[in-house]
């Protein structure tokens, strides 16, 4: 190991200062004391502190202060009050177990760290409490010179002990299992990086307790330097590579080509993880020759590129489409035949989507291309039920919405098979997106037979129920409408036995209004839970129709309750251009709402304000996950079975 350029230069001022000192130590450390009965004894890790003795705080102040005159009189005052010889004075630590080389190590006393580490070397490697030796100290304080001092005064030491030869003191590691190179990185300092380096390059490749070597922390450090200094250092060819996630993939693979368990090299890896800087830089030492490292595949057929699409890392898709390729990078294909926007749009990854729609280097060959299984973007999309992807892609201009796939499927028929089996506000916002952007729908039969096929167990178990208790609940409603009409009813003890028990406001037109929108909605409502009724006795395909016909029964009841609270509220009202408006309100919203409920949301859709509200609809909405029921990749795994 190189420890040359570690040697410290003495200028001839100092030079005669430093003897007399290192003298002065000399005479102090053979100046003979009578033994005190409890002399202190050298500090072992994880012993308790209290058990030893502990550094006078005059002692301490004069390291802090990095006093050397102050220094000498206080060691010279201990060891004669105290009676001790001087290498106890040495043995004594804080209560954190530091010693009297930690302490001078964490302030920088550059001249007291060197005459303890000259003349008391057993300290350099010496613990506190938390398994630091000074070296880590010295690096934590990011203080060059001392570290530089104390692995020069190591090197001294281990040339004269044989002992040593196999123990480096930039591998000792503290409770977290750090060496002095992995608390350099954490303190961002690139000289006391450079210092340990120096002294032993292979520590980069040394793990801690959690499994992180060096080199994958700086991965995260804000100095760019570091990373690329530890980026030089080869691996060892005499060690098995380490089974490190952070460590493997980012630097072994960059220096020996060598791939992690998946295939995958430092640019699958940054592309997974999404580290942005770490992918530019990567960017920036490609060569011509190692050009093809950006073009490999892993073991699933991903390039780096298709990673940062499934993940959804839209500042990666960027860094890569900005790099010069010799070809336009949608025809990088993976093994299923899919480029990027494939990926995205398959995963959900709607940032990604939009951005590669806007790039210039993704044209219409790559919007409309086809898979091995003739799936467009739009398709996969559509299997996945993404309203936001869908959507993104429907709408732009370049695209051809009415590509079949292998299985003569457009991208509506795919969401129509799945809409069919269970409907869910996810699925129809998907088939509202494709029928908005006019895509054609195919498989009018198909889907007839995947009715009569598909089980009704949640039809026969959900729908009745919640149908009939809404039907019930509007019965009532309206009833009670009846009983208390709006004005009143003229009492027994009227003059005219005619009028006795009449309502009181029969002569007015917006009563029999009233009376007759009430009438609709509770006798629709009272059909509907009828039809329910029978529905529940009857089996699942015969119980289809009466709930359908119970379905619009009960949408005619809605749409007839808006009108029959307003012209109960304007018969009450003395304000005639308010009952106006109130009865064009109403008549307003019933025809709107028996518009919509019986027509469904395509006559939303006609309306390029219902089509704003359906975008602003599922931007609210976070679909992003896959949904697990897709009826149509199981048709599809079954078909290839049984061919």
């Amino acid at each position: 190991m190189d420890y040359d350029h570690l040697q410290i230069s003495i200028h001839s001022d100092d030079a005669s200062r430093k003897q007399r000192w290192s003298e002065k130590m000399e005479e102090l450390k053979n100046t003979q004391f009578s033994s005190a009965e409890d002399a202190a004894s050298p500090l072992v890790h994880k012993e308790l502190v209290w058990e030893k003795n502990i550094v006078n705080f005059e002692l301490y102040d004069a390291v802090e202060k990095g006093d050397v005159v102050n220094f000498f009189d206080v060691l010279e005052k201990e060891c004669a009050e105290r009676k001790v010889p001087l290498s106890d004075i040495f043995d004594q630590v804080t209560w954190a177990g530091d010693s009297l080389l930690h302490v001078a190590a964490d302030f920088g006393s550059e001249q007291i760290a060197e005459l303890i580490s000259c003349h008391f070397p057993e300290l350099l490697t010496r613990r506190n409490v938390r398994g630091d030796t000074p070296l880590h100290v010295a690096v934590r304080s990011t203080n060059s010179t001392i570290v530089k001092l104390i692995l020069s005064q190591y090197a001294i030491e281990k040339s004269k002990d044989d002992g040593l030869m196999d123990k480096e003191i930039t591998r000792e590691t503290n409770e977290y299992g750090n060496t002095p190179l992995h608390e350099a990185v954490y303190s961002d300092h690139f000289g006391v990086v450079e210092e340990i380096l120096h002294a032993d390059e292979p520590v980069a490749h040394y793990l801690n307790k959690s499994r992180s070597s060096p080199l994958f922390l700086s991965v995260t450090s804000p100095d760019v330097k570091i990373l690329n200094l530890l980026l030089q250092i080869p691996f060892p060819a005499d060690q098995p590579l380490p089974q490190c996630f952070g460590n493997s993939p980012l630097h072994a693979a960059i220096r020996q080509k060598n791939p992690d368990e998946e295939g995958g090299n430092p640019f699958h890896y940054a592309a997974y993880t999404g580290y942005v800087e770490g992918f530019r830089i990567l960017l920036q030492n490609l060569s011509e020759k190692s050009n093809q490292s950006l073009l490999e595949r892993n073991k699933k057929g991903n390039f780096p590129i298709h990673v940062a699409c499934k993940r959804g890392h839209v500042e990666v898709v960027e860094e890569f489409l900005r790099h010069e390729l010799p070809f336009n990078p949608y025809v990088l294909l993976n093994q299923k035949g899919q480029n990027i926007l494939h990926i995205a749009a398959k995963n959900g990854r709607t940032k990604v989507v939009q951005h590669l729609l806007l790039n210039q280097k993704i044209d219409q060959c790559a919007i409309n291309h086809r898979d091995n299984d003739g799936n467009t973007p739009l398709h996969l999309a559509s299997i996945n039920l993404f309203p936001k992807v869908l959507h993104c892609i429907a709408h732009d201009k370049r695209i051809n919405v009415n590509i079949t796939n292998n299985n003569d499927l457009t991208a509506r028929d795919i969401v129509e098979l799945e809409f069919n089996t269970q409907k869910t506000v996810r699925k129809l916002l998907a088939n509202s997106v494709l029928i908005e952007a006019g895509v054609s729908l195919k498989l009018n039969d198909m889907l007839h037979l995947q009715r009569q096929q598909s089980p009704k167990t949640d039809l026969r178990l959900k729908d009745p129920n919640t149908i009939l208790v809404v039907a019930t609940l509007i019965v009532t409603l309206t009833f009670a409408g009846f009983l208390s009409v709006p004005g009143g009813l003229h009492s027994s003890d009227d003059p005219n036995p005619k009028k006795r028990g009449m309502a009181i406001l029969d002569y007015n037109p917006r009563f029999w209004l009233f009376s007759i929108y009430n009438s609709i909605a509770m006798f629709s409502s009272i059909a509907a839970c009828i039809l329910m009724l029978v529905a529940q006795t009857l089996d699942s395909e015969l119980a289809r129709k009466p709930t359908k016909f119970a379905t619009l029964s009960l949408y005619c009841s809605f749409s007839a309750l808006p009108t029959v609270i307003l012209d109960a509220v304007s018969l009450v009202l003395d304000n005639y251009p308010l009952r106006v408006v109130s009865v064009t309100i109403s008549l307003v919203c019933g025809l709107l709402l028996i518009l919509i409920c019986e027509f469904g949301y395509y006559l939303v859709l006609l309306n390029p304000i219902g089509g704003r509200a359906l975008r602003s609809y599922i931007k609210l909405l976070r679909y992003d996950n896959k949904p697990d029921d897709s009826s149509y990749q199981k048709a599809i795994k079954d078909n290839e079975e049984f061919v």
